[in-house]
């Protein structure tokens, strides 16, 4: 359900913001409306530390939050206002000059009275290229304001899982630790009975040693990614021990690698980004082509020497030494940049979609199989050598393997659910905030 609202929280600051979306929002959009209002430009800047939240931290709260306190976004949102103005001001009529000019005669007499009302020919010859060119400014502006609030929810989304895995990884750490504690207890007063041997003891300490160290390693790495999320969130000086209330992800998205690469292509941010600022720029080159008539103004002079003359006037500026070529070589070059920009983004948003496409169905999978077969048949061996172990009929040795290889396998499990959850991410980042256009089936499902 997060991700269908969130599909429509793109729909709603795409349209929002000019920018077009390929699936018109449904009924669903007043459910996302809290994520939508999300998005609202602010005059001021965002404070240092935003007021603190709750206890409980769920992802879409999470996300809402990282959009209302994210300053790339605002500075995004900044420029869109910039290039709506810019659009205003290209639809503005230039203001019309007005000359008066006095002239004695030697010999005195009254003075010759000269007046002229001209305006700006070219201006109003070359504004409705100029309103289309500032108008695909806008549009592109606001493409870019999408990307950045999809990268704003992209980066929480893996932030948030981040912190979640660890989390996991470090009560599994602890857990194993209080364990090894309760194995060593027992392995020291079996070799204080004369049953047990030194070596099963030191075996056990070594044991520990790591795990601590592990331990204190993954606590490390979950105290630093709080601290990202605090950031994301607006608190960077604030607490960050929240609790998520968010699992990790186990759903793998439907739909074929062509549907997501056509969806990326229609949807992706980046790329409607570049096709305006092209279309731009090739406005920008068909404005160098009437170089020649800037500065051209038309009005009326009139003059007084006696009675009042009054006839049109034209000013044309005559191209001896600057007849636009370099300006023309200008904006053809700079449109040509863009084209080959556009070409480089299209085959990097193909290159994202596919490797995230095979990366989140295949993650999926083996995560799937690790949390339902590795860890299943790992536990069974720990109970299996516990038993032996506890009956004397051998030493820590079996045990020891066993335990460590099913903690080996609870920590794959959460890490491949981790980069599994990221896939995810970056497929629905990669193909613009697309995932709403499939239906999700679980991993079960598929098999």
């Amino acid at each position: 359900m997060l991700f269908k609202k969130t599909r429509y929280f793109f729909c709603a600051l795409g349209l929002g913001l000019g920018v077009s979306c390929a699936t018109p929002p449904g009924p669903d959009i007043r459910a996302a409306a809290g994520l939508a209002n999300a998005v609202q430009f602010r005059a001021e800047a965002l404070p240092t530390d935003a007021p603190p939240i709750g206890n409980a931290l769920d992802l879409p709260a999470a996300i809402e939050r990282a959009v209302r306190q994210s300053p790339t976004l605002q500075a995004a949102l900044a420029e869109v206002r910039a290039a709506q103005a810019d659009a205003r001001q290209s639809r503005l009529p230039p203001n019309p000059v007005l000359s008066i000019v006095f002239r004695y005669p030697k010999g005195g007499g009254s003075p010759v009275t000269e007046t002229g009302l001209a305006a700006d020919l070219a201006a109003a010859l070359l504004a409705p290229r100029r309103i289309r060119a500032a108008d695909n400014r806008l549009r592109a502006a606001g493409a870019r304001a999408v990307a950045a609030a999809l990268n704003v929810i992209a980066d929480m989304e893996k932030s948030y899982h981040t912190a979640n895995a660890l989390r996991r990884e470090v009560a599994l750490l602890e857990q194993g630790d209080s364990h090894i504690d309760r194995l060593l207890q027992i392995a020291r007063h079996r070799l204080t009975a004369g049953e047990g041997t030194r070596l099963d003891v030191a075996a056990l300490e070594a044991r520990r040693a790591e795990t601590r160290i592990d331990l204190q390693d993954r606590r490390l790495s979950l105290t630093r990614e709080r601290l990202t999320l605090a950031r994301l969130l607006g608190q960077p000086s604030g607490d960050a021990d929240w609790p998520q209330t968010t699992p990790l992800p186990v759903a793998a998205h439907a739909g074929s690698e062509a549907q997501w690469l056509a969806a990326a292509l229609r949807n992706r941010p980046e790329i409607l980004a570049d096709r305006w600022q092209l279309a731009a720029l090739e406005d920008g080159r068909a404005l160098a082509r009437l170089a020649l008539i800037e500065s051209s103004a038309a009005g009326l002079d009139a003059e007084r020497e006696g009675d009042w003359s009054l006839g049109p006037s034209l000013a044309v500026p005559l191209p001896l030494f600057d007849w636009g070529q370099a300006r023309r070589g200008k904006a053809r070059a700079l449109a040509l940049a863009a084209r080959h920009r556009l070409t480089q983004t299209v085959r990097q948003t193909v290159q994202e979609v596919r490797q995230a496409h095979a990366a989140q169905a295949k993650l999926a999978a083996v995560a799937a199989q690790a949390r339902g077969q590795l860890t299943p048949l790992q536990q069974q061996r720990v109970d299996l050598a516990r038993t032996i172990y506890e009956s004397g009929q051998s030493g820590i040795t079996p045990l020891l393997l066993a335990e460590l290889d099913l903690q080996k396998a609870q920590l794959r499990a959460v890490q491949l659910e981790l980069r599994a959850a990221h896939a995810s991410t970056e497929l629905r980042r990669a193909s613009g905030g697309a995932a709403a256009i499939f239906k999700t089936k679980t991993t079960k499902e598929k098999q």
